[in-house]
């Protein structure tokens, strides 16, 4: 299973990004390979309609689960009619969520 977290930096020891579709980068996690793939996030500055831009990010990586601050409502509909499930992540780095999504630990928000 995929898992995209929205991040500050493009390290794995970096924090979850307070922000889903404005969030600098993405990082898409491999459950079972374990390996991950950073994507700079190239809407970051567009001036609206980045939420479902960046929900079609998630989709064309095959991502099953989002790790992410609470996104907004045209992201939570994409994010929905896409049937990512959205996990709550802040406070965390992306190392952690990423252990925390494997044990089960991290709180469903979709």
């Amino acid at each position: 299973m995929k898992v995209m977290i929205t991040a500050n930096d493009s390290s794995i020891d970096s924090m979850v990004s307070d922000r889903f579709a404005r969030a600098p980068y993405f990082i898409v996690y491999d459950i079972e390979s374990q390996k991950s793939e950073v994507l700079e996030n190239e809407f970051l500055k567009n001036s609206h309609g980045v939420g479902p831009k960046a929900v079609q990010i998630a989709v064309d990586n095959g991502v099953a689960a989002l790790i992410s601050a609470v996104p907004g409502g045209n992201s939570m509909e994409a994010l929905k009619k896409a049937e990512i499930d959205v996990y709550d992540g802040r406070g965390l780095k992306v190392s952690e969520a990423i252990s925390k999504m494997k044990s089960g630990e991290l709180n469903k928000i979709l």
